[in-house]
């Protein structure tokens, strides 16, 4: 997935994979991408990689629809690639990622910005569906910018053998992250060395999350401070 700035409108290349992408709007520099599952993903054993490329100075807004569930099997590997360019901007809206009982997943996200880039990415993970205890998950976060990393963080659980400490009796892991701006935070949210925060929420049930009033508040606040430094 790639978008790159153009008159009147901005062009953007979509790939239909493991995920089926569609374009909902589109300005000279900001496009509306909607992205579903072409079909039944992840199986065990399955490996989907996503790349994506913002180019200096655009926005890319990324809609999910439906989520994602991980089936039992072996392991499967969900690998996440995106090149934000100086200037670009990232929001992407994700639904919950499932770990049923008896999948093993690794899954990687990893973004690299380039100068005054941003991105506002939400993402819950959920330990099994109504009724399970979910499987094993290792989840990965890289972010990089010119100066070197910003974020480096690994989590490991297991639905049937919880770490003390994780997760406790929680199976979901709510969570909206910022970077490359200072968003506004409550007492409980970690705010990075560099530009950025995290706000994260340990629940047992996926709905009434009070991260989704701050979703809205960071996104809009990246859209206003990505305004003042382009005006």
């Amino acid at each position: 997935m790639a978008v790159i700035p153009g008159e009147p409108r901005a062009r953007v290349e979509l790939t239909v994979g493991a995920l089926a992408p569609r374009l909902i709007s589109r300005e000279s520099a900001r496009a509306h991408v909607a992205v579903a599952a072409a079909g039944m993903v992840l199986l065990g054993g399955d490996r989907v990689d996503i790349e994506i490329d913002i180019a200096p100075g655009c926005t890319l807004e990324i809609e999910d629809v439906g989520g994602t569930v991980a089936y039992p099997g072996p392991r499967s590997t969900w690998n996440l690639s995106v090149r934000i360019g100086a200037g670009g901007a990232l929001t992407w809206d994700g639904l919950p990622f499932v770990v049923t009982t008896g999948a093993d997943v690794l899954r990687r996200s990893s973004l690299t910005l380039g100068a005054d880039a941003r991105a506002v990415i939400r993402e819950t993970l959920v330990l099994g569906r109504h009724g399970e205890h979910g499987g094993r998950l290792v989840s990965e976060l890289a972010v990089t910018d010119d100066e070197g990393p910003l974020v480096v963080e690994r989590l490991d659980v297991h639905g049937d053998a919880p770490e003390p400490g994780v997760l406790g009796d929680n199976r979901v892991l709510d969570a909206v992250i910022a970077i490359g701006f200072r968003p506004p935070t409550r007492a409980a949210d970690l705010e990075f060395a560099g530009a950025g925060a995290m706000a994260r929420h340990l629940s047992d049930h996926t709905h009434g999350s009070p991260l989704d009033d701050v979703w809205g508040s960071w996104v809009a606040h990246a859209e206003r401070s990505r305004h003042d430094v382009t005006v």
